[in-house]
């Protein structure tokens, strides 16, 4: 009976996963719109960065700034939530795509480089047997 309770719960693990990632809006399966969303995340990467360059911090007390006090800034893409962050003296931001439930995002940080990419999910959850 625990050997059936123990290849059911590996097979719905299993299923479940793969499920998921039939479901990813940004796999193999994007849309044309998911693209372009997925693109212009991109692209807000990119010109936020731009703009942080742009004041060059450290001279004469000047430093990163908030995206709201930046300018010709392109909106945040549709369904994309952004996370930003700073000291500064250095930033972090995120674009997390709240309508993709691989949650894809882009990131970056005063570096300038742009990345993509999903979290990695975790792996099969261990059920602890029950003994009598």
């Amino acid at each position: 009976m625990v050997w059936h309770v123990l290849v059911m719960a590996a097979v719905l693990i299993g299923g479940t996963a793969s499920a998921v990632a039939q479901e990813c809006l940004h796999a193999q399966t994007e849309t044309a719109d998911d693209r372009i969303r997925r693109e212009q995340a991109i692209q807000y990467a990119r010109r936020l960065n731009a703009a942080q360059h742009s004041t060059l911090p450290g001279q004469q007390g000047q430093r990163y700034r908030v995206p709201d006090e930046l300018r010709n800034l392109p909106p945040v893409p549709p369904g994309f939530q952004l996370q930003f962050n700073t000291d500064g003296r250095t930033y972090t931001f995120s674009l997390k795509d709240a309508r993709d439930p691989c949650r894809f995002a882009v990131f970056s940080d005063q570096g300038g480089d742009v990345y993509t990419g999903s979290p990695q999910r975790p792996g099969a959850t261990i059920i602890p047997l029950e003994t009598r």
